[in-house]
């Protein structure tokens, strides 16, 4: 098991996966008490909300259920790191080397960039990143083995 952090990123796997309850909920659920305690503090990239939105759109879900869905994101307690070019172009540069089927996906290049810009680990379930968190020069914890 690894102890979290006092900072760490998060990208949209937590919001997810502890919003709908899927498998990987119990172990975000200890990190959301963590972050509502204090304990902890989250930080993501701003990209992370066009992330969501278009995940759920490409799913189909009615733009009403989505807004409700980014709205409930507010009592995560997460504080947002603003893009800039400097990250989006390191983003894209990822994406370049990275990116593809069964590879890095598009907008978690950006999460990618932005942790690495604020030299903060990246907390994710993405087993691509994490598994070739060495290639991409950042620092990635696996939520499958986080606990604090």
């Amino acid at each position: 098991m690894m102890i979290l952090p006092h900072n760490f990123l998060i990208d949209a796997d937590l919001f997810i996966s502890y919003l709908t309850g899927d498998e990987l909920e119990p172990r975000f659920n200890s990190v959301v008490e963590n972050l509502s305690s204090g304990a902890v503090e989250a930080y993501v990239s701003s990209e992370v909300y066009d992330d969501i939105v278009s995940a759920l759109r490409s799913q189909k879900v009615p733009l009403e259920e989505v807004m409700e869905f980014i709205s409930d994101m507010r009592t995560i307690p997460h504080k947002p790191l603003s893009l800039t070019p400097e990250i989006v172009v390191d983003a894209l540069q990822i994406y370049a080397q990275h990116g593809g089927p069964r590879k890095i996906h598009y907008f978690d290049s950006y999460h990618v960039a932005t942790a690495k810009r604020h030299n903060l680990p990246l907390l994710t379930s993405d087993k691509y990143i994490i598994e070739h968190a060495k290639n991409l020069d950042v620092r990635a914890l696996d939520i499958r083995k986080a606990t604090k």
